[in-house]
């Protein structure tokens, strides 16, 4: 699966459109409905839930450590 991380403004918040954010886009997931990729934009919680669980993984799957 392809995945593409980029950073833009977002298009549906009024009050931060000045400020970009990070994407994500999985250009293989394209929507039956809009005919667009799908794009994820993570909290920083989501991100921290995602770090943690990588340096999980790398300790238990491979020993590596931080």
């Amino acid at each position: 699966m392809d995945l593409k991380i980029t950073k833009d403004l977002p298009d549906f918040s009024e009050s931060n459109k000045d400020r970009k954010v990070v994407f994500v886009e999985f250009p293989n997931c394209i929507s039956t409905t809009t005919g667009n990729s799908f794009k994820w934009m993570p909290t920083y919680p989501q991100m921290q839930q995602i770090q943690k669980a990588l340096d999980e993984i790398e300790i238990e799957s491979w020993g590596k450590r931080s």
